[in-house]
C-alpha cells in the first residue's frame, strides 16, 4: 500500500516561527494595554515611577507566562508555575519599584517588603483615603503594581497557550485601565472642542477609545496571522487556490478595517450623549470614616462646659513653634445647622494627607502636646496643613492610620485605642502649614462681594430677618461684617443661668478687668434661641430710636456659642457660604476686643473661643470674630430683675409680621416678557439634535457586536461560494455545511472522513455532500464545475430546512451564535494527523 505524504513547504516548516509572531504580536498589545493604564492612573499620583510600575509589571508577566510555559507546558501545571514565578518576581521588585521609601538599611528593606505583601489586601484604602497626587508615599503604588502584574500574567499565559483562549486576554488588559478610572477622583478632564462641539472628558473617553481601538485591532491582526498560517498548511497539502482568492481577502480586511473604524467614530460620536446621562462616581467618594464624626455630639453645644469653675484652668493643649505664623488653632469646623445645633457636614469627604512637607518653602510648623482637660476626634490643627501630622509616643502608628481630613481643612482622628476614640491626654504631635497670619487679601476680595439670594426662610427666622432690615446695610461682603461689628458691640457677654460657684471665676476675672456687670443668659444656638436675641435687639432699637448710640442699642445677652452661630445666620441670609468653628487665638491674630485671652503657648478652658467663618462663591475662607462686649451691660433690664432658672423658650420668640401693604402701582406688576434669544434656540436645537445623533450612534455601538457576528458569517459563506476553482469551491461548501450544523448544535466530526460523519448526523443531504466532496476531491482529473454548483445547492436547501424546523429564537440564536467562528480557529490551530490529512488531503478554510 502507498503512503500518502504531503509536500512540505517552507510555509509549512516555518509554523513554528509564525506561531512566535502571533505570539510576540499579543505581547505588544498588552504593552500597549499597559501605556494605556499607566496614563490613567497617572492623575492619582503623578510621578514618573507610575511608568516604572507599569514596565515591571508587564516585563514580570510576559516572563513568568514564557518560563511557565517552558517549565510547565500549556496545562494548568503551567499556569500554576506562571503564578509562581510572578509572585517570586514581585517579591523582588516591590520594594525598588513600588516602595523606594524602604531603600535603604536592612530593617527598610523588610519594612518595605511587608508593606508590600499587606498594600495587595489594604492598600486600596490607603490610595482612597489620601488626597491626589500621592505620589510615591510609603506604599501607594503598591495597588497599581498588583493590578498590572496580575493582568499582565494572566493576559500573557493566555497569549502564549494560544488557541480559542488567547482572545480572553482582552479582559484583563482592559481591566488594568480601569485601575485609573475607579480610583481616581470623580472629577474628569477638561472636555475638548472638536468641530465646534465640545466633548467631555476628554481624556477619559480617549483612554476607553483607545483600549478598544487596540483591542479591535489586535483581534484582527491575529486572526489574519493564523489565516495565513492555515492557507499556508493548506498549500503544503498539495491544494491549489488561483488568483480569484485575492477579492475575498481585501474585502476581509475591508470588514476589518471598517468595524475598527466604525468602533472609533461611534464611540466619539456617542461620548456627550452617554456624558450626559449622569456624573462619575469614583470609589474614593464612598470610603469615609463618617461614620465615626456622626455619632459625635456638637462640640458647640458644650461649650459653656469651659467656663466651668474646674475646667476654666485646666490645660487644653500646649502649643510651641511658630506660634506668630498663625491666628488661630481650630478644633472643629461645624458647617451644618439642622434648627437645633451646629455639627459635621455628614457629606464632608474625608482624605488623608502625605506625610511629605517640611517646614521649609513658605510652611511653618507647630508642636502640639494634648492636655488632661481634653480628648476626642476633633483634632487642633490649621486649616492650611501641607501634610498629616506627625505623631510621637506608643500610640504614633495608631493615630498616624486614624487621621483624616475634609477638603476645607477640618482634621479628625478616628483611631479607636483601647475603647477610647481619637486623641487623649498625652498625644503629642508636629504639623507643617501654610501661615495664616498677617494676610488681608482674602478678607478684602470678601468685602468687595456681592451678596446673593438668601438661604434662609425669612418665616422661620423672623426677628433676624426684621433687625436685618433695620440696620440698611448694602448686601455685600463690606455689608455683612459691618452688620456683624454691630451684633457684637450690642451684644452682652454672660456664660451662665446663674452667678453661682461654678461661674465666680470667669465672673471675677471679667469684674477686676473692666467692671463686668453679670446678667444671665442661656446655653444653646438653637433656632428659637437665636431669634430670641434677634427679638431683644429689635426690641431695643425700636424703644432707643433710629439715632441711638450703641451704647443705648445693647440688648442681646449670650456668649461666643450663640454670637458665632447668628453671624454664620446673617452670612447665610447674605447669600454667603459660612461656618462656625470651635478653637483657639493664637499670637498672630493680635489684638482684640474679644474676653476670651489669646494662647500664647499653654492653653486652657478660659482661652477657648468660636467664630464664624463666611466665604463668597469665589474665594477662601474669612474669619469673623463674634463674641459680644462686656463693658457696656444692657439698659433696659431693671434692678433686681432676673430670669427664671428654668425657662421655657418658645418656638418662636415673637408673632409672625404682617406683610406690607402692596403699592397701587399697576407697573411694579407688570414684567415685559423677556425678548426670544435667537443665538440659545439655536444651540439648544443644535444640542437636541446632537444628543438625538449621539444616542442612536450609541445604540448602533451597542448593536455593532452582533452586526459584525452575522456579517462576519455572511461573509465567510459568500467567499467560499466565490472561489473559482471548483474543487476548492465543492470543499468549501462541506465546510460551510459544518459551520451551519455547528450554529444549530449539530456535531459533524469529519475526522474519521466525511461519509462517516454525515451517515451519523442521519442527515440525507449531508450524506450527498460527501459524496461530492469525496468525488471532486479524489477524483484523477479537474472536478466539474457542475459538482461545486450541486454542492451549493444541497448547502442551500438544507440551511432552509434548518431554518424551517427551528422557531424564531432558536433562528435568532444560530445566526448570533460564534460556535462555528471559534470552531474554524480550533481547526485552523489544531495539528493535523495522518490520518486527516488521508481524509483531507484537499481541503481548506477560506
Amino acid at each position: 500500500m502507498t503512503r500518502v505524504e504531503p509536500v512540505r513547504s517552507r510555509a509549512t516548516r516555518g509554523g513554528h516561527a509564525e506561531g512566535a509572531a502571533v505570539r510576540w504580536l499579543g505581547f505588544g498589545y498588552l504593552l500597549a494595554g499597559a501605556v494605556l493604564a499607566a496614563w490613567a492612573a497617572w492623575p492619582i499620583h503623578q510621578v514618573w515611577r507610575v511608568w516604572l510600575v507599569a514596565a515591571a509589571g508587564v516585563g514580570i508577566g510576559i516572563g513568568a507566562a514564557l518560563l511557565g510555559r517552558r517549565l510547565g507546558g500549556r496545562r494548568l501545571l503551567g499556569g500554576l508555575v506562571s503564578a509562581a514565578l510572578a509572585l517570586i518576581g514581585y517579591a523582588l521588585v516591590v520594594v525598588p519599584v513600588a516602595v523606594p521609601s524602604a531603600m535603604g538599611a536592612l530593617e527598610s528593606w523588610a519594612r518595605g517588603i511587608r508593606d508590600g505583601a499587606t498594600g495587595v489586601v489594604l492598600g486600596w484604602k490607603q490610595v482612597l483615603t489620601l488626597e491626589p497626587p500621592l505620589g510615591d508615599y510609603q506604599a501607594v503604588l503598591v495597588p497599581f503594581l498588583v493590578v498590572t502584574l496580575v493582568a499582565s500574567t494572566v493576559a500573557a499565559v493566555l497569549i502564549v497557550r494560544g488557541g480559542t483562549t488567547a482572545p480572553f486576554a482582552v479582559v484583563p488588559v482592559l481591566a488594568m485601565s480601569v485601575y485609573g478610572i475607579a480610583f481616581g477622583t470623580s472629577a474628569v478632564s477638561e472636555p475638548l472642542r472638536l468641530l465646534g462641539v465640545a466633548l467631555p472628558a476628554a481624556r477619559e473617553i480617549a483612554i476607553g477609545v483607545a483600549g478598544l481601538a487596540a483591542a479591535a485591532g489586535w483581534l484582527v491582526a491575529r486572526s489574519r496571522m493564523l489565516r495565513r498560517r492555515s492557507l499556508a498548511r493548506a498549500r503544503a497539502a498539495t491544494v491549489r487556490q488561483g488568483a480569484a482568492s485575492a477579492g475575498p481577502a481585501l474585502r476581509r480586511n475591508l470588514l476589518a478595517a471598517s468595524l475598527v473604524v466604525v468602533a472609533l467614530v461611534g464611540g466619539v460620536a456617542a461620548a456627550p450623549a452617554v456624558a450626559s446621562l449622569g456624573s462619575r462616581t469614583a470609589l474614593r467618594d464612598e470610603v469615609e470614616p463618617a461614620v465615626v464624626v456622626q455619632r459625635q455630639t456638637s462640640p458647640l453645644a458644650g461649650y459653656r462646659s469651659w467656663f466651668t469653675a474646674d475646667r476654666l484652668d485646666e490645660t487644653v493643649v500646649t502649643v510651641s513653634g511658630d506660634l506668630e505664623a498663625f491666628d488661630r488653632l481650630p478644633f472643629a469646623a461645624l458647617e451644618r445647622f439642622d434648627g437645633e445645633v451646629f455639627h459635621v457636614d455628614p457629606e464632608a469627604r474625608y482624605t488623608r494627607l502625605p506625610r511629605s512637607a517640611d517646614s521649609g518653602a513658605g510652611l511653618a510648623s507647630l508642636e502640639v502636646v494634648v492636655g488632661d482637660a481634653y480628648s476626642g476626634v476633633w483634632v487642633p490643627a490649621p486649616a492650611t496643613l501641607a501634610a498629616a501630622p506627625v505623631f510621637d509616643g506608643a500610640r504614633a502608628e495608631v493615630l498616624a492610620d486614624g487621621f483624616h481630613v475634609t477638603a476645607d481643612g477640618g482634621a479628625v482622628e478616628v483611631a479607636d485605642d483601647d475603647g477610647a476614640t481619637g486623641l487623649r491626654g498625652g498625644d503629642h504631635y508636629r504639623l507643617v502649614a501654610e501661615p495664616t497670619a498677617g494676610s488681608d487679601d482674602t478678607r478684602t476680595s470678601f468685602a468687595a462681594a456681592p451678596g446673593s439670594d438668601t438661604d434662609l426662610d425669612a418665616e422661620a427666622y423672623p426677628s433676624l430677618t426684621e433687625w436685618v432690615g433695620l440696620q440698611d446695610v448694602s448686601r455685600t461682603g463690606a455689608g455683612y461684617l459691618e452688620l456683624v461689628d454691630r451684633l457684637r458691640a450690642r451684644g452682652y457677654l454672660s456664660h451662665a443661668v446663674l452667678a453661682d460657684d461654678e461661674s465666680e471665676p470667669w465672673i471675677s476675672r471679667l469684674a477686676d478687668e473692666s467692671g463686668y456687670e453679670f446678667l444671665p443668659s442661656y446655653a444653646g444656638h438653637s433656632r428659637a434661641r437665636i431669634e430670641e436675641l434677634f427679638a431683644e435687639l429689635v426690641e431695643q432699637q425700636r424703644r432707643a430710636g433710629a439715632d441711638a448710640g450703641d451704647d443705648l442699642l445693647v440688648a442681646g445677652v449670650g456668649d461666643d456659642e450663640q454670637f458665632a452661630a447668628a453671624a454664620a445666620l446673617l452670612a447665610r441670609q447674605f447669600g454667603f457660604e459660612s461656618r462656625v468653628v470651635l478653637g483657639v487665638r493664637l499670637p498672630g491674630a493680635g489684638a482684640s476686643t474679644a474676653a476670651a485671652p489669646v494662647c500664647d503657648g499653654t492653653c486652657t478652658g478660659a482661652t477657648m473661643t468660636a467664630w464664624a467663618e463666611v466665604r463668597a462663591d469665589s474665594g477662601g475662607w474669612v474669619t469673623v470674630d463674634a463674641s459680644p462686649q462686656f463693658a457696656v451691660p444692657p439698659s433696659r433690664l431693671a434692678e433686681g430683675e432676673q430670669l427664671p432658672k428654668h425657662p421655657t423658650v418658645p418656638d418662636d420668640a415673637r408673632s409672625e409680621p404682617l406683610d406690607p401693604p402692596r403699592a397701587e402701582n399697576d407697573a411694579a406688576d407688570t414684567v415685559p416678557p423677556e425678548a426670544d434669544d435667537p443665538t440659545a434656540a439655536r444651540e439648544a436645537w443644535v444640542r437636541t439634535v446632537w444628543y438625538g445623533v449621539g444616542g442612536v450612534l450609541a445604540a448602533l455601538l451597542i448593536a455593532l457586536p452582533f452586526v459584525a457576528v452575522i456579517v462576519a458569517k455572511n461573509a465567510r459563506a459568500r467567499a467560499r461560494r466565490s472561489l473559482g476553482d471548483p474543487e476548492l469551491s465543492t470543499v468549501s461548501a462541506w465546510e460551510e455545511l459544518r459551520d451551519r450544523y455547528a450554529d444549530v448544535g449539530i456535531v459533524l466530526d469529519d475526522r474519521g472522513g466525511r461519509a462517516n460523519a454525515a451517515i451519523a448526523v442521519g442527515r440525507p443531504r449531508a450524506v450527498a455532500l460527501a459524496e461530492l466532496v469525496d468525488r471532486a476531491v479524489f477524483a484523477a482529473d479537474a472536478a466539474d464545475p457542475v459538482l461545486a454548483d450541486e454542492a451549493w445547492r444541497l448547502v442551500d436547501a438544507e440551511r432552509r430546512e434548518l431554518a424551517a424546523d427551528r422557531r424564531r429564537f432558536a433562528r435568532l440564536r444560530a445566526a448570533l451564535t460564534l460556535r462555528s467562528l471559534m470552531q474554524r480557529v480550533r481547526r485552523t490551530t489544531a495539528p493535523r494527523t495522518n490520518a486527516n490529512r488521508l481524509t483531507h488531503p484537499k481541503e481548506i478554510t477560506p
